[in-house]
């Protein structure tokens, strides 16, 4: 099958926000034909304006700077594809013409502005200027408490305010107690809290103590309720021990579990693995992920404060609650951190979790979890997991969260970033070495003509003398001048390929993208006028990229990258791709013309965009991300691993207001 039927038409319109123009249908809204555009293929330079009557259009600027006319050394040399400059006089000069990079020699930068407050900011002068003045800022952490507020004496199950008790029996001393903890779908009526309370005040009796805890009666008032609910860590601290109590509810579906059912049911919730981890006696084993968090609090384990989180983020996902509030799950964990943000109603569950982040200090970990690329395409925002295996502290991260959107967004700082080009392939202009051969054909071929026009006129000018004396010497030099612009002329395609053909040094960086899967061939007949082998596949850049071992020469260990669909699995999913609509997945091919590499991809929404933002395993993790101009939002679509020199040829971009999940799944 040729590629034509497989490649999609390029995709022509790009996204804009509600100030720019050209707002496509792939995108969503209608053209406002005030506006400017956002991404459209602009041919500014790096740092400056177009200029439609600047005739310097070709790249030749030395490595990384402007050109240099007296660098005798290289030179860049155009290639075959994309635009006639009708305007070159290059083959009739036979000097260097002083041009100016495009760009300064990097890719094309990403005119992006995010004109809205945050959520929340991590410097709070950044903060909206709120008119509720309740609300409370993002480093605003509850007081730890040393006792709770309110506890049940064992005599006589009285519930009394510990502060009143304690002035009435004019002591100071604290007054010790049993925690007692439980399950809400063991224990639902009246008679199962009595039971609690029998239990409870049992516990105490045998543990020598005056009082116990149970979060159905000592939380307090309406009015205190929620604040003390996230002081509950405080509590389990300060317990003399906790007692677990289970039960199967009369004509419920735990009635007949055996002791030990109930207990897995009670360790299943969100809310218990708090209790088990800070409780003073930690006789449970268990050898999976929440024994590490076990022996860490027993003090045999030393965990960082980012394998802390993440270890007690992925033994929470995996439990069960009924949910109270959205960020239940955060909230949960902020017990076991040192600083506890105050908790809002209006937090989703992402957005509890980016401030619990950002109040403490996780080593950068949202920074880190951008980064990562989930196996599944829809995964929730707390699973740590990556396609190429990579824990969170194998990424080192390179830019900053700086603050928490809404609709579950982070405001990044210190990305690069650089442009897709949808619309076509551009001309790229390639630089190869300028070597003595070199200067020598591009002498000849520019003086060629000259040496022509002389010949013949040297001949004509012979043969109208007649048989006088000069014309066999007007004769002579026109027949080796004739000689040679003929041999010149016979040799001109070979001696132009010895000019633009070659090593390929240096190239103005591009990144082209194109729907669908197109071979390598097709994109450099596009790209160059011939299929001259400069380009070849990725090697791990995408998830769909695959390598090889090849003998190459002297080296026994040569990775070379594969077309991805000589793979089968991939071949079919490409096929499938040119059926699908809407949310379904789509194929896309990436073309870089700095690093001369081609990467298939998959994702739901075209990226216009490509973000930087860390580094590992020796590549740089960049973000390929959609743009919904309705929001301003940049929406993360897939992941890829580029090379680190590409990197440092992306132009910094302004705080970028970014969204994890992709937009198919947010509309």
């Amino acid at each position: 099958m040729g590629w034509s039927s497989i490649a999609r038409k390029f995709i022509r319109s790009r996204p804009a926000s509600p100030r720019f123009r050209d707002q496509g249908d792939s995108h969503g809204g209608e053209p406002d034909p005030k506006v400017e555009k956002p991404f459209s293929d602009v041919s500014s330079s790096h740092g400056g304006n177009y200029n439609p009557n600047d005739k310097k259009k070709a790249f030749v600027g030395s490595h990384g700077g402007n050109y240099n006319p007296n660098d005798k050394k290289k030179a860049f040399v155009g290639s075959h594809g994309g635009d006639y400059d009708p305007n070159s006089r290059e083959l009739l000069n036979p000097f260097p013409v002083t041009t100016e990079t495009r760009n300064n020699g990097f890719y094309e930068p990403v005119p992006y502005k995010d004109w809205q407050y945050p959520y929340d900011a991590r410097n709070r002068s950044e903060n909206p200027p709120y008119k509720d003045a309740t609300r409370r800022p993002l480093i605003g952490p509850i007081e730890r408490v040393s006792e709770p507020a309110y506890l049940c004496l064992a005599e006589g199950m009285k519930i009394i305010k510990v502060q009143e008790w304690r002035e009435t029996s004019g002591t100071d001393v604290s007054l010790e107690y049993v925690m007692v903890s439980y399950t809400g779908e063991q224990f639902v009526t009246d008679n199962d809290k009595n039971s609690l309370h029998a239990i409870g005040q049992r516990a105490a009796l045998a543990a020598g103590v005056k009082a116990y805890w149970l979060s159905c009666s000592c939380l307090g008032p309406d009015t205190e309720t929620e604040e003390n609910v996230w002081r509950i860590s405080d509590i389990i601290r300060g317990a003399f021990e906790v007692v677990i109590a289970v039960a199967g509810p009369v004509g419920a579906k735990q009635r007949g579990k055996l002791p030990v059912g109930l207990l897995h049911q009670w360790g299943d919730r969100v809310w218990t693995l708090p209790e088990l981890l800070l409780s003073p006696e930690r006789d449970i084993e268990d050898n999976n992920v929440i024994g590490q968090l076990i022996d860490y609090y027993k003090g045999s384990v030393i965990l960082s404060p980012l394998e802390l989180i993440a270890t007690a983020l992925a033994c929470l996902g995996r439990r069960h609650t009924t949910q109270y509030l959205r960020g239940d799950l955060s909230y949960s964990l902020m017990g076991l951190l040192r600083q506890r943000p105050n908790a809002r109603k209006d937090d989703s569950g992402f957005q509890a979790f980016a401030r619990l982040s950002l109040a403490n200090d996780s080593n950068m970990l949202l920074e880190r979890l951008i980064c990562l690329l989930p196996p599944e395409p829809y995964a929730p925002w707390y699973s740590f997991q990556d396609h190429w295996d990579a824990s969170l502290w194998d990424i080192y991260p390179r830019t900053q969260v700086c603050g928490i959107g809404d609709d579950d967004t982070v405001i990044l700082d210190g990305a690069r970033a650089a442009t897709i080009r949808w619309k076509s392939f551009k001309r790229v202009i390639l630089r190869g070495n300028r070597t003595v051969v070199r200067q020598i054909v591009e002498i000849a071929l520019r003086v060629v003509t000259p040496l022509l026009i002389t010949a013949i006129a040297l001949l004509a000018v012979g043969s109208s003398l007649g048989s006088s004396s000069y014309s066999a010497s007007y004769k002579a030099a026109g027949g080796v001048f004739l000689a040679l612009s003929l041999t010149v002329l016979l040799l001109s395609p070979w001696l132009i390929q010895k000019l633009y053909l070659g090593k390929v040094w240096n190239a103005q960086p591009w990144f082209f993208g194109v729907e669908g899967y197109m071979p390598l061939h097709e994109i450099e007949k596009k790209l160059f006028g011939a299929d001259l082998k400069r380009l070849s596949w990725s090697t791990t850049t995408s998830s769909l990229s695959r390598h090889n071992l090849l003998k190459h020469g002297n080296f026994a260990n040569y990775c070379e990258g594969q077309d991805p669909t000589s793979n089968k699995e991939i071949s079919a999913r490409v096929q499938k791709a040119l059926r699908s609509t809407g949310s379904q997945e789509k194929i896309f091919t990436l073309v870089d013309t700095y690093t001369m590499t081609v990467t298939l991809f998959a994702a739901v929404k075209p990226p216009v965009a490509l973000l930087a933002c860390g580094e590992e395993g020796g590549m740089q993790r960049a973000l390929l991300c959609s743009y919904d101009w309705t929001n301003n939002t940049m929406y993360r679509e897939t992941v890829l691993r580029i090379e680190t020199p590409a990197y440092w040829r992306m132009s910094p971009i302004r705080r970028v207001r970014l969204g994890l999940q992709t937009r198919a799944k947010r509309d």
